[in-house]
């Protein structure tokens, strides 16, 4: 592109935020409707125990919340609960044992003491009891008076007795696994076993001391693991889901609390919540679907998005669309689910080719094609094999179309876009159709109706863009083309009010014409808006030099008023195609031929009366062309009057002259706002000087000579001369 260090200037159509915050925030509504009417799913006035009044399908993926709890908690229930040791259990047994043994001893060298014949107390008292147990402190245990009473009195043998059983029944508890729970028991049978032993009680208890002391659980239930093995095993399995399409209840089936409680969750059921999240879905997906376009449309076609009209363009055209699809489904078709492959999707993308750009249709193509294919989801199966060949026949067909709008859009192109759409639906929408194992009738069926949608959308776009037309003021072929009749009232006054600048206008209009073929522009824009660009010279015609017949009114006017005058007549011409309510990208071309060129010759004439005079004074007031037909028209323009000056001109003359103006345009800065690129000038330069060359083509000067009659013609003269006279007679 050429562009300088100057501050790129505004767009002159630029919008306000608030303007284009309104255009999305109305899309977004129209079309979350659309969609939120389209995919929310047909719903049943039923309840558990009820007969299905038809086959109710999962219309996306759900969860059978109830089977798959309770294949969890089975699944749960096998899992054992999980046991941990306090430590390892031989080093507690032996502990025990050991613990027991000494125990022992302390008790039967207490007996011992208290029995023996020298230094034993008579009467055992409180005194002998604080000493004795001093002795089983270490032991951290102690004696009753009683116990330490019964224990004077029994027999040597039964102690001994007792303490090896004791110290055996210790070992053999604590050899095994010994749960919190089953302390009590394993003591308790101890005692018995101790009992049968002795049958003093107090005796049997001082035995029982290191038993309740070493005969404690070693392994118990962890129900914090245990709990986290079902949850794990409840985990892992699976869940049991309905598929998009599966039936959930067959026609005539009874309905279970299962099958009702997945209806209730799809929102199938009338009492049930309404789905949130479905609707929080259809809301982002649009959201992202309308930044795409804004995003694409603010990086790659600034125009259209600081055109508030360009906006309400697609907007409307996208809408329009999506109501005509969504009203063809619901048509009362006996055709089965096949009625959704019949939706004229192409028609937007052929409204936004025609009235904002084919660039622009291109990536519209996306979203609709993706919309499109929401919609032809049926409420019992959302995502269906309609949903992936409308995606791919919408997005083909799309593509096929703009291709043939490309060569001409006439209503004749239209229409064998309509058809080409058509014919790439009938073969992707086959392709598909295949690919998912549909039978081959059924594909033909499919790709049958799938080519109607093509031809149909042309024919509604050619029924709509009149409409298009009047209500946007929009610029297509068709209204191109009849302002481009020589009988339009401004044309028609221009010849005979200005008849030089209408010549002018021609040469300019052929010039235009040629170079935007060339570089892939809109042709037709640039012929016709070469045809306006002058038109508002119609209010002062006698200062332009092509309309003056010898006198010249700028000779007896300051230069400074004669260029105000020249300046106006851009911005004058605007105002001429206001009144006749002309597109604006033909106004933009009279606005901008001129950029902020200055008017050389009163500049110069300026100059010589005051050397201090600013050139400034003497620009037009732009702006600078933004588009690549308004700079074409500019250059033309400029060559066109420059090169009627060559004297004995040649194409190598010319072809010297027009790079010379055209540089001249570049180094002023005017084509600084125009997306054109240094090829595209190339090009533009070698169109000018093959119209040019052509219209300085050489004449040879025909010489004054008479031209005799035919023979035979002075014989049938005369006789014609003597049949008058004798009328005159």
């Amino acid at each position: 592109m050429i562009k300088n260090s100057k501050k790129e200037s505004a767009n002159p159509g630029r919008m306000n935020n608030l303007i284009r915050l309104m255009i999305g925030l109305i899309t977004f509504v129209i079309l979350f409707v659309i969609l939120a009417v389209a995919v929310t799913p047909s719903q049943y006035d039923i309840k558990v125990g009820d007969y299905a009044p038809s086959i109710i399908k999962a219309t996306k993926d759900v969860v059978d919340e109830i089977t798959t709890r309770e294949n969890r908690e089975r699944e749960a229930a096998k899992v054992t609960d999980v046991k941990k040791q306090v430590g390892i259990l031989s080093e507690l047994m032996e502990g025990a044992v050991n613990g027991t043994k000494e125990t022992v001893n302390r008790i039967t060298d207490i007996y011992k003491l208290i029995n023996s014949q020298d230094g034993a107390p008579e009467v055992i008292d409180e005194t002998t009891l604080e000493a004795v147990n001093q002795q089983l402190e270490p032991q951290h245990i102690a004696l009753t008076l009683e116990q330490l009473k019964s224990l004077k009195g029994v027999d040597a043998a039964v102690l001994d007795a007792l303490g090896d059983a004791t110290e055996t029944q210790v070992g053999l508890a604590m050899s095994d696994e010994i749960f919190d729970f089953e302390e009590e028991e394993i003591r308790e049978s101890i005692r018995e076993e101790l009992a049968g032993v002795c049958d003093d009680e107090n005796v049997v208890s001082v035995f029982m001391l290191p038993v309740e002391k070493y005969v404690k659980y070693n392994v118990y239930y962890d129900d914090a693991a245990t709990e986290a093995a079902k949850q794990e095993a409840r985990d892992k399995t699976p869940v049991v889901k309905y598929v998009t399409g599966q039936v959930i209840v067959a026609d005539g089936e009874q309905i279970g609390e299962k099958q009702y409680a997945m209806m209730e969750t799809l929102g199938l059921v009338n009492e049930s919540n309404i789905d949130i999240w479905l609707y929080i879905g259809i809301a982002l997906l649009v959201v992202m679907m309308l930044l795409s376009v804004v995003l694409y449309l603010y990086m790659f076609e600034k125009t259209s998005y600081t055109s508030p009209k360009k906006l309400m363009i697609i907007s409307i055209a996208c809408m329009v669309t999506l109501l005509l699809c969504t009203f063809t489904k619901q048509l009362e078709i006996d055709v089965g689910e096949n009625k959704v492959y019949v939706m004229p999707v192409t028609l937007g993308i052929l409204l936004v080719s025609l009235l904002v750009g084919r660039r622009v249709a291109l990536f519209i193509n996306v979203p609709l094609s993706i919309v499109a294919s929401m919609l032809s989801g049926s409420s019992g199966s959302f995502f269906n094999i309609n949903t992936y060949t409308m995606l791919i026949s919408t997005f083909v067909s799309g593509i096929a179309a703009l291709r043939v709008l490309k060569v001409r859009q006439t209503r004749l192109s239209v229409l064998l876009s309509g058809i080409a759409a058509g014919f790439a639906s009938v073969v992707s929408s086959f392709a598909v159709a295949m690919i998912s194992s549909a039978s081959i009738r059924d594909s033909l069926y499919i790709s049958l109706y799938s080519g109607i949608a093509g031809p149909a959308s042309a024919v509604i776009c050619i029924a709509l863009m009149p409409a298009f037309e009047a209500l946007f003021n929009a610029i297509t072929t068709t209204r191109l083309l009849e302002m481009s009749n020589p009988n339009h009232p401004l044309l028609r006054r221009l010849l005979l009010e200005a008849p030089g600048t209408y010549h002018h206008s021609i040469i300019v209009a052929n010039l235009a014409e040629a170079a935007a073929a060339e570089i892939g522009a809109n042709s037709l824009l640039a012929r016709v808006g070469a045809y306006y660009h002058d038109i508002g010279k119609l209010m002062r015609p006698s200062y332009f030099t092509e309309n003056q017949m010898g006198d010249n009114p700028h000779d007896r006017t300051d230069p400074r008023v004669s260029a105000a005058i020249i300046t106006a007549h851009p911005k004058d011409g605007v105002q001429l195609m206001k009144e006749k309510r002309m597109p604006e990208e033909v106004k933009n071309i009279a606005l901008t031929h001129h950029g902020t060129t200055p008017v050389i010759f009163f500049y110069n004439k300026a100059l010589s009366e005051n050397p201090d005079v600013d050139v400034d004074d003497f620009r037009y007031p732009g702006p600078k062309p933004h588009t690549k037909e308004e700079a074409i028209v500019m250059m033309a323009d400029t060559v066109e009057a420059a090169t009627r000056a060559i004297t004995n001109p040649d194409k190598e003359r010319v072809r010297e002259v027009v790079e010379k103006l055209i540089g001249q345009k570049i180094e002023d800065g005017q084509l600084d706002d125009c997306d054109i690129s240094f090829r595209d000038i190339s090009l533009i330069e070698s169109a000018f000087v093959t119209v040019l060359s052509g219209a300085f083509h050489e004449r040879i000067e025909y010489p004054n000579v008479e031209i005799p009659k035919k023979h035979g013609e002075e014989e049938k003269h005369g006789q014609e001369e003597t049949v008058h006279e004798g009328a005159d007679r």
